[in-house]
């Protein structure tokens, strides 16, 4: 009995050569895990002790954004600039002395600190108390300044545009495929910041893409009669009642809006929003030689466009240099 027992003993034991090789192979999985994991750890410090790019976003413009949709942008922009990407959220229509403060309690020294135009007068108090920290304020069709050009109390501030004769050239090119598809006209509802120069962008836009036609320009506040052979609407801003009224012909649109709550019509979306334009502008800040306008994010919701030959060139001309 007792030497069946040692038998077993003997049998259940590793032999010396087998124990050696597991060895090995533990020390090759350690070898190869310990520099990954070293790497990890100095890319999350390194990414936690990067300064910050700032954001200021109400509630009105969150909720028009999406509250998720803001989420992934601030994930997306992070890992974009590997550096961390915070919204400071303020209450709508807060004194520039509370958006100053608010900001500067997100991060004392941020890699740039970021404001919709409608928060010109906080981004302007902000500049006044952090010398030395850029700051952008975007949009609002304002003209671009570098500091030193800016006197007075607009120093530290630089107006980032958006780059309306670019956007605006490749939407001309975009309706135009619609229309040359179905042989109708375009429409081109403009409004406030639409300027001549920005109707000769969408006019070079149409042609480049074959379309001669005229389209239609109409304000948006004016009174219009439709034609019944519209093949493409063009929209500087969402008009009131509109899709309503014509739901069938391919809209293309220049909103902030969660796509993901657009009607169907709206085909192509170009999106000026403050997340769009946050990681070129961010960049543009610490850029020498002047600022730049940021062209907008271009989306084209899911599902929208059924034709794949057609969904294909429409993602080939947004694509276009001006």
């Amino acid at each position: 009995m007792e030497k069946t027992a040692q038998m077993g003993l003997l049998i259940s034991r590793p032999a010396p050569a087998m124990v050696h090789r597991m060895d090995r192979k533990l020390r090759r999985i350690i070898i190869i895990i310990l520099p990954i994991l070293g790497l990890l750890a100095l890319g999350t410090a390194l990414y936690t002790l990067r300064a910050p790019v700032l954001l200021v976003a109400d509630d009105e413009y969150t909720g028009l954004y999406g509250l998720r949709r803001s989420w992934a942008k601030q994930i997306g922009i992070s890992v974009k600039m590997f550096r961390r990407f915070k919204v400071v959220r303020m209450a709508d229509g807060a004194a520039p002395d509370v958006t100053a403060f608010a900001v500067n309690e997100a991060a004392s020294r941020p890699y740039a600190a970021l404001f919709p135009f409608s928060y010109e007068r906080g981004a302007r108090r902000y500049a006044e108390q952090s010398p030395g920290i850029p700051v952008g304020v975007l949009g609002g069709g304002a003209r671009s300044r570098r500091p030193a050009e800016v006197p007075g109390e607009e120093n530290g501030l630089v107006f980032i545009e958006t780059d309306r004769a670019a956007d605006l050239y490749r939407a001309g090119r975009c309706a135009a495929l619609f229309a040359l598809r179905d042989g109708g006209g375009i429409l081109f509802f403009t409004g406030d910041g639409v300027t001549w120069n920005d109707k000769d962008a969408f006019l070079k836009g149409l042609r480049d893409q074959g379309f001669e036609d005229p389209p239609m320009f109409v304000d948006i506040g004016e009174e219009y009669t439709l034609s019944k052979t519209l093949s493409c609407v063009v929209m500087a801003r969402a008009v009131e009642n509109y899709l309503d009224n014509n739901p069938t012909v391919p809209a293309i649109l220049f909103s902030w809006m969660d796509p993901g709550i657009t009607p169907r019509e709206i085909k192509v979306i170009f999106d000026d929003s403050p997340w769009a334009l946050a990681a070129a502008a961010a960049k543009t800040l610490h850029q020498r030689g002047g600022v730049s306008p940021v062209p907008s994010e271009i989306v084209i919701p899911i599902g929208r466009i059924g034709d794949a030959g057609l969904r294909r060139d429409i993602k080939r001309v947004l694509k276009a240099k001006y």
